[in-house]
């Protein structure tokens, strides 16, 4: 009976071990296989991975450096803008400077003929006549002369240097068409018409308007 068991534990121990060496072989199949595949597989894709990250951070250093760039040129056009506010600040400060004083201007002096019709002279503000009108039929149309010489008197085109046949100087202003508008005095000098011509620049663009 001994010797029965005796056998019985032999053969038991003999099955526990090769159950135990196919199932560590197993194991260690199971391990090599498995190496394999992650090798086969997996790595790449770390690989791929690996590559994808340094392009990223090749990307991201590349947007730094664009950003820097951009900020550098943030800041020249903010530094702009302050320079150009600070401009237009001072210009505004001249404009309300200019339209806080007062332009001092001769005046229009209309008068009527014995005939009944009308004309006007420019008188600068020392009262002296600087240019007079042709006659006119009514006083709407000599009024229309004195709105024509302030849109024509702005423009040296529009005045016609002459000299009379006693060899004075004068000038006319004239229109866009070349109609005569006003004359001037008679000078004994051209400067004395350069003059003349520059108070009528100067004094044409009036407003006040008076009868007499």
């Amino acid at each position: 009976m001994n010797q029965l068991f005796l056998q019985l534990a032999q053969t038991v121990s003999g099955n526990v071990i090769t159950i135990v060496a196919l199932e560590l072989g197993a194991a260690i199949i199971g391990f090599i296989i498995a190496w394999y595949y992650a090798r086969s597989v997996y790595t790449p894709v770390i690989k791929g991975l690996e590559a994808d990250k340094a392009s990223l951070s090749d990307q991201i250093t590349g947007l730094k450096d664009e950003y820097g760039k951009l900020d550098e040129k943030v800041k020249k056009l903010n530094e702009k803008v302050s320079r150009l506010e600070k401009e237009k600040a001072e210009k505004d400060i001249e404009i309300k400077d200019l339209s806080t004083k007062t332009i001092s201007v001769g005046k229009y002096v209309i008068s009527k003929a014995r005939n009944g019709e009308t004309l006007f002279n420019l008188k600068a503000t020392n009262g002296q006549i600087i240019l007079t009108s042709l006659m006119y039929p009514t006083l709407a149309d000599c009024t229309k002369g004195i709105e024509s010489v302030k849109e024509n008197c702005g423009d040296d085109n529009r005045f016609e240097r002459k000299i009379s046949t006693n060899n004075k100087h004068y000038f006319n202003l004239t229109g866009p068409s070349g109609h005569v508008i006003g004359k001037s005095e008679m000078y004994e000098a051209p400067a004395g018409m350069e003059t003349g011509i520059a108070s009528v620049k100067r004094n044409g663009i009036s407003n006040t308007v008076v009868e007499e």
